[in-house]
């Protein structure tokens, strides 16, 4: 064996032990949220009130509202919890049929979607019209950033030639 592949040999371990590392928490913020019980929909809530300065009776109503709508939304995720694991299984699966299927009963969609613009319509009472009008800008803005990622995934797929009437898909 030769010095320089002995050199490369003992090299490679250092080498390695060189390469940069992510930056501490770029993952684990994430997973001490979950850990510590924070409920997916508080980011979104959070953009609401963004730019809000509330009052120590706004946060009670607020919270208050929170409470009101907790139980209901806890019950809508039980009632659709098999179909949301139908459709994980499928996506794992691979298929993409019986993904498409379970796409198209919008009943969860349409019972969830009830559920949040009555308690935004509860949460914007709760506020000062001043905090109403800042409040209401905010929702105009979601709406418009959630309005451009939906167009994003029409204009892919019209792309691909998918959901376009009298299209039957690539290769057609």
């Amino acid at each position: 064996i030769s010095r320089a592949a002995l050199l490369l040999a003992g090299a490679a371990p250092v080498a390695a032990a060189q390469q940069p590392t992510p930056p501490a928490g770029a993952h684990a913020k994430h997973g001490a949220a979950r850990a510590e019980g924070a409920r997916p929909g508080r980011r979104l809530a959070a953009g609401l009130f963004r730019g809000v300065k509330l009052s120590d009776t706004e946060k009670a109503s607020i919270k208050s509202v929170h409470e009101k709508y907790a139980p209901q939304m806890k019950a809508l995720r039980e009632q659709f919890k098999q179909q949301h694991v139908a459709l994980r299984d499928a996506r794992q699966r691979g298929d993409t049929a019986a993904v498409r299927a379970l796409r198209q009963n919008t009943a969860q969609r349409d019972a969830t979607k009830k559920l949040l613009d009555a308690e935004r319509a509860d949460l914007r009472a709760a506020l000062s019209p001043a905090n109403q009008t800042t409040f209401d800008a905010n929702v105009a803005k979601m709406q418009s950033r959630f309005a451009k990622r939906a167009g994003k995934g029409a204009k892919a797929g019209a792309k691909a030639g998918i959901g376009r009437p009298g299209t039957r898909g690539p290769g057609a």
